[in-house]
């Protein structure tokens, strides 16, 4: 397999941006290199992280396509907090969201870069405004609150 996988860290964003050249999933054991190799870059990071996947350079043939549906899940369920995809040809989009609705995940397939680290920013905001609890900051207030 002559593949590669780059993993780099946005800072300003908070996010892992993951790139991946002439790699194509042919075969069960193609879909476990791609598996293990996926979770090797991704514990570097020490915690579950917000990924871009750039699917640009990524090709799931129809042979790999069931097998990678569940190696993907494996590996975001692991691995990240969110995660949105965008770009590659049509079978890979299309077995992303094949799976992403089997195993109960998102399809968060964006044309380009921007639109998709806008949704994931968007996405975040609103999670972290839902789990933002009000706290009391005075006796008045907190016996308003009872």
């Amino acid at each position: 397999m002559s593949w590669r996988m780059t993993f780099e860290y946005d800072p300003q964003n908070d996010v892992v941006l993951a790139h991946f050249s002439r790699c194509l999933l042919v075969s069960a054991v193609d879909v476990q290199q791609w598996k293990a190799d996926m979770e090797e870059k991704l514990s570097q990071f020490g915690r579950k992280v917000d990924l871009l996947l750039n699917l640009e350079g990524l090709e799931v043939t129809f042979t790999a396509g069931r097998l990678f549906g569940q190696a993907r899940r494996e590996v975001l369920e692991r691995y990240t907090q969110r995660a949105y995809c965008y770009g590659g040809d049509e079978m890979t989009r299309m077995f992303l969201s094949t799976s992403g609705v089997l195993h109960g995940h998102p399809v968060n397939q964006y044309e380009t870069r921007v639109q998709a680290l806008m949704a994931l920013l968007s996405e975040r905001d609103a999670m972290r405004r839902r789990t933002t609890v009000m706290r009391p900051s005075s006796a008045h207030q907190l016996a308003a609150v009872r």
